[in-house]
């Protein structure tokens, strides 16, 4: 009987285990099966197959009761390959592989074969067809390489699926180092059942292993709990129709990709190192309207998803390479998992457009992320007349959402159709729109927004609202972050020169909109009390005072679709980004004007604004 260690059960022999039976295969001279007969080794392979990935074992079979298993292998004899197959004959069979042969016996339905150009397209595939209930590697290579894959291909596997690899196609084996010392850690944490001080490096892998058995020709990983595969915008039609069948998804309306080019002029003036994100041009991608039908997942912090996926409208920043939600325990770029806490336990009827925040009630995410995605709400209401807006508390009685009830209603929705809930539900239509607006690399604003930011001021109530030629929109210092710590000095120069100083916060929505629609000039230190600069019609000029370790872009972003010149003048804060990476307390800095350095140039700027 070929030796067989689990590891749940088993940590002192799971490394002499491994180690036994690679060198009888000749693994540690990296010779592999030299000496054996391929059809020796292939009916002894279809035996354990059998047992080791289990005729039944990850068993998550479709209604007809058969199991996903995709077979991953190289270029290898017309037949070699057969005996991996044949125990999943009556499973649906994915084959993956540089070309077909017809020994395989594929039919392209229950049997079908992908083309592997690169191991990139290993994960393509199994994207688009999983969770899978089986992987069985079928790929040459060394013990790094073995464990690369593990690494990156574990999580496509669902709930009790199984990850399986044959002992004779790991080369070069060596105790202690790569998949040997991955496997090693894995048993040792399911033996423990903790995480070993050592292992932060495996953390996901032990979270996702239930158990790991090996013998002499094959080691099986047992999977365990639920991996969401994070959609992208551009990808969400596709994947989702190919994925997963219990959420239907239709797309309404498609704006198409295009270039915004600033008729205005952009000045950056004071850097001492290099600054990005301030181009005089952004591509903006295609903009989607989607109506999802299913069960979806309504958490807060804009997460939604469906039993397998995180839905794109989660994603504030949609275009980056790793999707990010602080709702979701982040697993790599491709995968995140869910918290228990978070489930929903309660469904509600109806059908519901997604405009919930990242960060909930706070005034610059909902003027900038927000709002971006009202765009698609007219048609989706012209196709349900019975749809409503919904949004997240983040507890019962945090507040009274009266910001977003006057953005809203503003904007044309009615005080029946705006919903918000205070804890996770799922609902069983939803509708979500690309946001127009993408404050990250790579920043882009789509130049329809200015529809938006227009239907949005002409619904508010403007009457009575001071009007300024030129504005100072300042900040004051109770509010904590990036204090100007020089901010008197500051206001006083720009009074001097005739420039009203405003607190935006003293007034309501209605009267902020009312006395910048018709500001030529508007000045102010960078963050949200700029963003009332989209309520601007005929803005010539935005001067925005920041310290350099503030990354956003937003004054920018906004300048690009108004058409104005933006003139940034940058100052050192009291805590600079590092080298590598990035710093939240940086970005919060506070900072000082640097008069002595930057006063000449303010002053030319202000020259220039009279009128």
């Amino acid at each position: 009987m070929p030796e067989t260690v689990d590891m749940n059960n088993s940590p002192g022999g799971a490394e002499r285990a491994i180690r036994l039976a690679v060198e009888k295969l000749g693994g540690r001279s990296g010779l592999g099966m030299v000496g054996k007969s391929v059809g020796t080794t292939a009916r002894r392979s279809l035996g354990l197959a059998r047992r080791i990935a289990g005729p039944r074992a990850g068993r998550h079979p479709d209604s007809e009761g058969r199991r996903k298993v995709f077979v991953i292998a190289d270029r290898m004899p017309p037949g070699a390959l057969r005996p991996y197959l044949e125990p999943y004959w009556d499973d649906e069979l994915h084959v993956v592989a540089p070309e077909p042969q017809v020994e395989w016996g594929l039919d392209g339905e229950q049997r079908r074969y992908h083309k592997l150009d690169q191991h990139s397209n290993v994960r393509w595939h199994l994207k688009l067809h999983g969770p899978v209930d089986v992987i069985v590697y079928v790929r040459r290579g060394t013990s790094a390489k073995h464990e690369a894959a593990l690494r990156q291909l574990l999580f496509h596997l669902a709930p009790g699926g199984s990850y399986v690899i044959p002992m004779a196609k790991i080369t070069g084996y060596t105790q202690g180092r790569d998949l040997g010392r991955c496997l090693a850690t894995m048993l040792a944490g399911l033996a423990d059942g903790k995480q070993a001080a050592s292992a932060q490096d495996y953390d996901e892998l032990l979270w996702a292993t239930s158990s790991v058995t090996v013998d002499r020709d094959f080691i099986r990983i047992g999977k365990r709990g639920r991996h969401y595969l994070k959609l992208s915008d551009r990808s969400t039609n596709r994947m989702l129709g190919s994925r997963n069948h219990n959420v239907a998804v239709r797309q309404l309306e498609l704006l198409s990709r295009g270039e915004l080019t600033s008729s205005g002029q952009v000045d950056s003036i004071g850097a001492t190192r290099e600054l990005v994100g301030l181009d005089p041009a952004v591509k903006y991608p295609p903009m989607h309207l989607r109506e999802y039908r299913g069960r979806i997942g309504f958490v807060s912090n804009s997460l939604v998803f469906t039993d397998n996926e995180i839905l794109p409208d989660s994603f504030r920043h949609h275009l980056a390479g790793d999707l990010r939600n602080p709702r979701m325990v982040n697993v790599d770029e491709s995968f995140a998992r869910l918290d228990e806490h978070v489930r929903p336990q309660e469904t509600i009827d109806g059908a519901f457009y997604l405009l919930d925040s990242e960060n909930s009630g706070h005034f610059g995410h909902l003027m900038t992320e927000v709002i971006s995605r009202l765009w698609g709400w007219p048609r989706a209401k012209e196709e349900n007349p019975d749809l409503k807006v919904i949004f997240r508390l983040r507890h019962v009685n945090e507040r009274n959402p009266e910001l977003e009830q006057t953005v809203f209603t503003a904007y044309g929705i009615q005080p029946d159709d705006i919903v918000w809930v205070d804890h996770p539900v799922y609902l069983q239509t939803a509708y979500g729109a690309t946001p127009m607006f993408h404050n990250a690399m790579p920043h882009y604003v789509h130049p329809q927004i200015r529809t938006v930011w227009r239907r949005l001021r002409d619904g508010l109530d403007r009457s009575g609202a001071p009007q300024f030629d030129r504005v100072f929109l300042s900040r004051r210092d109770t509010l904590g972050n990036r204090r100007c710590l020089n901010r008197v000095a500051v206001e006083e120069r720009f009074a001097a020169e005739g420039f009203e100083i405003v607190y935006p916060e003293d007034y309501p929505l209605r009267h902020q909109a009312g006395m910048l629609e018709h500001a030529r000039i508007v000045a102010g230190f960078g963050g949200s009390a700029m963003f009332n600069t989209l309520f601007a019609e005929n803005l010539e000029q935005m001067i925005v005072l920041n310290q350099e370790a503030y990354t956003a872009r937003n004054e920018h972003l906004i300048a690009l679709a108004l058409g104005a010149d933006i003139h940034y003048l940058w100052n050192v804060p009291e805590i600079q980004q590092p080298e590598e990476g990035w710093s939240r307390e940086a970005y919060k800095s506070n900072w000082t004007f640097d008069f002595s350095r930057l006063g000449t140039e303010l002053d030319r700027l202000l020259v220039g604004t009279r009128g």
